[in-house]
């Protein structure tokens, strides 16, 4: 089985109790100048998954998918986890996984298009990329 993966590009999200809050979720345009960021990931894990490393990578690249550097290096994010099955939890059930990840303000170049490319144990989709325009 796979992980069923969400995505969302939001101005603030954080994890607390298990779920994700977020504020400013789910937008496509941003800018012009520094701008903050957060990616939220909702993860259900196949029961099959529990006990064992898995790994969601994040690549911020330009529209013609060069990797966007800044101070000189991509702009990358690994995420690593290990679910366990909780106790009372009914055998074969998906387990959910939420990770947010904050992104310091970054300055992109305005009229230009980007994506995060998203991928879980190196596996992609392309339903878990997500664009953004840089307004001019």
């Amino acid at each position: 089985m796979s992980i069923q993966l969400q995505v969302v590009l939001a101005d603030y999200a954080v994890t607390h109790d298990g779920k994700v809050m977020m504020a400013g979720a789910g937008w496509t345009q941003v800018g012009p100048g520094p701008f903050a960021s957060s990616l939220a990931f909702m993860a259900k894990v196949p029961w099959d998954m529990a006990d064992r490393r898995i790994v969601i990578t994040a690549e911020l690249v330009d529209e013609d998918g060069r990797a966007v550097l800044i101070n000189g290096s991509p702009l990358a994010l690994e995420i690593a986890f290990e679910v366990r099955r909780p106790d009372g939890v009914k055998p074969g059930s998906d387990i959910d996984q939420n990770v947010a990840v904050q992104i310091p303000p970054i300055n992109l170049e305005p009229g230009r298009t980007y994506e995060w490319r998203v991928s879980v144990d190196g596996r992609n989709n392309r339903d878990w990329n997500r664009v953004f325009h840089v307004r001019d």
